[in-house]
């Protein structure tokens, strides 16, 4: 079986090496038939009966680029064949199905009316030859007369099931062809759609660390005016004050290299409320519980200052995990872990509910994944979220602080 399929597959993928085997079986087995049911009584020499079998077999070769003149020069064939009275081939006849079949398959649409002129020769031509052509001396002519009848009309049935089946296949190969246009449509709108939300992601981390940025340039302006001020009256405050100074232009100059390559939309107007952080979580966390959602919170190692983009972007991914929780999860609690270590500091989003979120595999579907994903990225820490084996969903960032003066 296995081979039998190996070989359909091979004349599926090979129609021009196909036809032309086709197309040499039909001369070679037509020919034979000849040389086995020629008579005497046939009206041309057998040379001339040979040619004529090859003229109307061989035109098989082209039905696939010329459905309607293949056809045309088949059928002329054929009543030529009938009018010399040459022994016919079952295999001739097999040429003239295979060509409506190619000409329902691979002619245009506006060519049906000519095929069916071609059709209407044929069956005329057939019905002239039943009349005209059929030795009428046996005991029964019109008995005789009428199997030839029954004969015609039987030929005429298999040439338009032959068209009516070349028409289906080529309904099903252009509704083919247009499931692949759309499937390939479909896949350019997909990653067109997961290109910009990556790209609005990254446009509103950026304009959030702009914003921090712009207060570590303030807050500097601020400590270098008090620095002037006190330097000659209170130096050791004013070393105090170019200390922060240093301080903040050390985060500022971090946070500018982690801006860059972001995207900025002009025409988006800027927001002049403070950027959150996690002196806000119980406040954020107080409102997912108003939401519905039951959360707790688990602090571990010691709390330290953080710099403004990580801090921003630890409370984002926090109330980005707890949305989504709320969104998709159903009936569930969750449970926030913030974990301060010497190098880094990791936090755990973790619910036990029926979470329809996509996961990693469907990443791009969700825009929430992605936006904690290239926060976690743009301070070049480690991000994970998926299924958990017993049920629920957990969210994983761990970001480093190093390189960092708190």
């Amino acid at each position: 079986m296995k081979q039998i399929k190996t070989v359909i597959n091979w004349f599926i993928r090979h129609p021009i090496s196909t036809d032309i085997l086709v197309t040499f079986a039909f001369a070679v087995l037509a020919l034979l038939n000849l040389y086995v049911n020629w008579g005497a009584d046939s009206g041309i020499p057998v040379i001339w009966a040979v040619v004529l079998t090859l003229l109307i077999v061989f035109p098989l070769l082209f039905r696939r680029f010329y459905p309607l003149p293949v056809l045309g020069l088949i059928t002329i064939g054929i009543l030529i064949y009938r009018y010399f009275n040459i022994p016919e081939s079952s295999f001739t006849f097999y040429a003239l199905l295979l060509a409506y079949f190619g000409a329902g398959a691979y002619g245009k649409r506006n060519y049906r009316d000519l095929v069916r002129v071609v059709a209407g020769l044929v069956v005329i031509g057939m019905l002239a030859y039943s009349v005209f052509f059929v030795e009428t001396g046996s005991s029964a002519p019109a008995r005789t007369i009428l199997y030839q009848i029954s004969v015609v009309l039987l030929n005429v049935f298999l040439l338009a099931a032959a068209w009516w089946i070349g028409e289906i296949f080529r309904t099903l190969r252009e509704r083919e062809l247009q499931l692949q246009e759309r499937t390939v449509q479909l896949e350019k709108e997909r990653d067109e759609n997961a290109r910009r939300a990556v790209l609005d992601e990254r446009v509103r981390i950026a304009r959030e660390l702009h914003d921090v940025v712009a207060h570590h340039v303030s807050v500097m302006g601020i400590q270098a005016g008090a620095a002037r001020r006190v330097l000659k009256l209170q130096p050791e405050k004013a070393n105090d004050l170019l200390s922060q100074i240093e301080s903040s232009s050390r985060q500022a100059v971090g946070e500018l290299q982690r801006l860059l390559g972001f995207l900025r939309q002009q025409n988006q107007a800027d927001d002049i409320a403070p950027q959150p952080g996690l002196k806000q979580i119980d406040g954020l966390l107080e409102q997912i519980r108003a939401a519905g959602l039951p959360v707790d919170l688990k602090i571990e190692g010691s709390v330290i200052p953080l710099p403004a983009g990580i801090d921003l972007a630890i409370y984002r991914i926090i109330q980005e995990a707890l949305t989504n929780t709320l969104k998709h999860a159903g009936p569930a609690t969750a449970k926030v872990s913030i974990q301060y270590e010497e190098h880094n500091i990791t936090v755990e989003i973790e619910d036990n509910g029926h979470s329809t979120a996509p996961g990693p595999e469907n990443e791009n579907k969700g825009r929430g994944l992605i936006g904690m994903r290239e926060r976690v990225s743009l301070h070049g820490g480690e991000f994970r979220a998926g299924r958990l084996p017993q049920g629920g969903f957990l969210v994983r960032a761990t970001l480093p602080l190093t390189g960092w003066t708190k």
